[in-house]
């Protein structure tokens, strides 16, 4: 799930989960504002109040496998900065946004319980379901209603027309 790191180490792999679940809180806590009763900002910035520590940690990590991975710090600073792009991007949430803020509230709301320390090992076992959200469910204003529109075209064919007139024996093309 999220950015592939080649040659990462374990602890790399957890760091890089646990970043993908607290870069999806943030971007839910900027997209969801227009549903209140989610608390969703309330229960990230708490998180982060919570899990400072850890969290730094995590970036350290994450800092020390750019920098292992390219051997100029330049580049690997670009590659930290690509990767927490790309993470970011990939929680988009414009075709599945009631579902993401729906599920971001209920992630966020169990994250505020989750004891220092245990961040990381929380969000292997949240993040998938956070990912699932952003799955397009159909219509969201209307549900159920999955209108499937087709349109039947003419028989564009020579054959089917005669002095700028259709034959309507030539029939509709599905």
């Amino acid at each position: 799930m999220g950015v592939t790191m080649p040659g990462a180490t374990p602890a790399e792999q957890r760091a890089a989960i646990a970043w993908n679940m607290r870069s999806g809180l943030n971007v839910a806590a900027l997209q969801c504002g227009t549903e209140p009763t989610l608390r969703i900002l309330e229960n990230y910035n708490a998180l982060l109040s919570d899990h400072t520590v850890e969290l730094a940690a995590i970036f350290k990590t994450l800092t020390g496998y750019f920098k292992r991975t390219n051997k100029v710090a330049r580049v690997g600073e670009r590659a930290l900065d690509t990767f927490g792009t790309k993470t970011y991007s990939g929680f988009s949430a414009v075709s599945a946004i009631r579902g993401f803020c729906t599920v971001s509230g209920q992630i966020g709301r169990a994250a505020v319980f989750t004891p220092k320390g245990q961040f990381a090992a929380f969000a292997q076992n949240n993040l998938r379901t956070l990912r699932n959200s952003l799955i397009f469910k159909g219509e969201q204003q209307f549900r159920g209603v999955s209108p499937t529109l087709r349109f039947r075209y003419p028989n564009l064919d020579a054959r089917c027309w005669k002095k700028d007139v259709y034959n309507r024996a030539c029939g509709l093309l599905s």
